[in-house]
This record gives structure tokens, sequence and C-alpha cells, in this order.
């Protein structure tokens, strides 16, 4: 009977081996990571303008067309300003007429204060009565009041060419920015009336990123953030987005807030990019922590559960419940459900778990370790 012992427990050995199954495994790891949520948006422009008339009239003149680059200053489209004109011309000549009095009047003052000097001077030696003193005085009053009166007529005049000026120049409408127009809404020879839109503007340079971000994520966005990767879904480049901040109002039925974030002219430029585009953008929320991190294929989904499944001490497989947190990337950060059911540098199979239970013994392989290097990898044999 010893002598049979010997080859059953090296044939037990052999069958306990190969009933291992083999798996690929990673070790657990713990990183400094942050929560990110993936969000949608758009491209603007920074400022949308409809331009609308100041002063009613026929349009004259509508200097620009769809698509059309316009600068700052240039002239975009013209009302006639002839009635304008020529009120200023009546006016100019009304001023003319009062500086004309106001000459008058300073005449007659000094002609009033050279008698009432003089009589002044006679009324000493009491060749004057009291009475002509009086009356030589009160015409001194009387004409520095017509004196005043003038240099009012000349200012309230004056305020009205000014005016005018103002009309005459908003009877030319101008663009307030670079800009490309997008769309007309008048045509010359229309009659045109204070706040009747005339053409749209888009703002050329920089744009902004407009991003819809889910309510429950207020107060969560990383303050501290420098940037946000955006997304260019169209063209699939990847931008940075600078200087963010939020609109801290939630729309009722998106039930979102905006997030905004600065792109600068040359990443417009490089980029191809155009107001409208979609976009989407991973959003840093909360603070950056230690985490522990699997690699997303180590995750196994049983129904509304999350599990991995841990290599335990004699390679015996064991399913442990986890939460899973955020995806980071090319990796989940994760948390155990039960105490000491997972902690870091503990070893988990990221392939061959789907089938696996708890208590099935297995062969672990370290997927980097059985990887070969490009230089180990044997030629194929020719034909």
């Amino acid at each position: 009977m010893k002598y049979l012992i010997a080859p059953l427990l090296a044939l037990l050995a052999t069958a306990t081996a190969s009933a291992q199954q083999p798996v690929y495994v990673q070790a657990v790891s713990l990183s400094q990571t942050q929560e990110t949520e993936r969000v949608i948006g758009n491209l603007r422009a920074r400022s949308t303008s409809v331009m609308a008339a100041l002063e009613e009239g026929a349009l004259v003149e509508l200097a620009v067309r769809e698509a059309d680059l316009v600068k700052r200053g240039d002239v975009l489209a013209r009302i006639d300003a002839r009635r304008l004109q020529a009120s200023r011309l009546q006016l100019q000549a009304d001023l003319a007429m009062a500086a004309a009095t106001l000459l008058e009047r300073g005449a007659q003052i000094q002609n009033a204060t050279a008698d009432l000097e003089a009589l002044e001077s006679a009324a000493k030696s009491g060749a004057v009565s009291e009475r002509d003193l009086r009356n030589a005085r009160t015409a001194v009053q009387m004409d520095m009041a017509l004196v005043q009166a003038a240099e009012q007529s000349i200012a309230s005049l004056e305020a009205s060419r000014d005016l005018l000026d103002l009309r005459i120049a908003d009877a030319e409408v101008r663009a307030p920015f670079d800009a490309r127009v997008i769309s007309r809404h008048a045509e010359v020879g229309q009659w045109i009336r204070p706040g009747d839109a005339l053409v749209t503007l888009v703002s050329t340079g920089p744009l902004e990123v407009w991003l819809e971000l889910p309510e429950r994520f207020i107060g969560r966005f990383d303050g501290a953030a420098k940037s946000v990767e955006v997304l260019i879904e169209a063209s699939g480049v990847q931008v940075a987005g600078t200087l963010p901040r939020s609109i801290p109002v939630v729309d009722e039925r998106s039930r979102s807030f905006i997030l905004i974030l600065d792109l600068s002219g040359a990443v417009v430029t490089g980029a191809n990019l155009r107001p409208g585009m979609s976009v989407s953008a991973m959003v840093p929320l909360g603070k950056p922590s230690d985490r522990m991190v699997v690699a997303k294929d180590a995750i196994v989904r049983r129904g509304s559960d999350s599990l991995v499944v841990k290599v335990g001490d004699d390679n015996i497989a064991e399913l442990v419940p986890v939460r899973v947190l955020f995806d980071s990337g090319e990796s989940f950060a994760i948390e155990a459900l039960l105490p000491g059911g997972l902690s870091p540098g503990d070893t988990v199979v990221i392939e061959g778990n789907e089938r696996l239970y708890p208590g099935t013994p297995v062969s672990p392989i370290d997927r980097e370790e059985a990887v070969p290097a490009p230089e180990d990898v044997p030629e194929e044999p020719r034909g």
C-alpha cells in the first residue's frame, strides 16, 4: 500500500493544478484622482448683436451682405439724414444771430456802465439828482440781464446743435466690434423707425464654450481648475478652455446650469472653430483625493451590483462587492462596501472574471509580464 501513496499524491496535485483557471490579474493601486463628468454644450461668439436704427427715415444704403466680414467702426447702413442736416443749417443761422445779439448787448452794457460812472462822478458835486443816478444803475442791471439771456440762448442753441450732430451721426449705423454679418433685416428704400432691426452681427476672434451641467453638480465644480479640456465633436480636436465660470441659475426645463469657458483667438483660428459647433468636456468635480483605482475590466456587473474578483490565499477567487465612484479615464475609482474587503496592493482579476465563482482556484498571470517584448516575439515561418 505504501508504494501506491506517492503516485496518488502526485496524481492529486496534477489534477488540482489542471483545475485552476488561468486568469489575467492586476494589483489594486492607490492614486490621487479627481471625479469628472462628461457634459455637452456648444461654442458661442462672445458677442451677438442685432443692429437697430436709432433714427427715423428712408434706408438709403445697406453696405453689407450676409457672410461679409466687417471691422469695428465700418458703416453698415445709412438712413436719410437730409432733414436733420437742414435743421442743423437753420440752427447754425440762429446761432449766428444769437452771437450778434450778444455783441449788441455787450456794447449796450459798456455804454450804460460808462454813463453810470459819469453820473456817479457828477453826483459828488451835487450836479445830478438821486433819481437820475438810480435810473442809470437800473439801466446797467437790465443790460447785464440781457447779456446773460443772450449767453443762455447761445448755450441752448449750441446744445441743440450738438444733439443734431449726434442724430446725424446716428443715421449711420456702424459695427461696434469686428464681426461677420449673418443676416439682414431690411432693404434699401424701406422706411425705418427707431428700433427697427437692420443686420445681425456675430463677433469674430475669441469664442466661448457653454456647457450644460446637471443641477446636482451646483457647487461641486472645482473652482481651482485653471482650464478644462474640450472636445470638438465634429473634428475630434481637443482644445483647452480657460477661465471657467458658472451661471448658478438652473433652467426650469433642462434642470441644468451653464459653465462658461474662454477659447483664445489663436486656438479658434488653429482649430477652425465656428459658433454653434457641438462640444463635450470632462468637467472636474470636487477636489483630488487618494482613492483605490482598478482597471475597468476588473468590474463585474451582476444585476445592480458591482463586484471585483480578488485573488485570495492559495489563489482562491473571492467576490468582493464594491461601489464605482467615478470614471477615471482608463480605470475606475472604487471603494469596498465591506470593511477589509479590498485594499491597495490586492490582486484582482481583469480578464476571465466573468466565469469565476467564490472558491474557484485560479492561476494568476500578470498582464504586463505575459505580453512579450517586441524583440522577443518569434518570427513566423515563411512558406
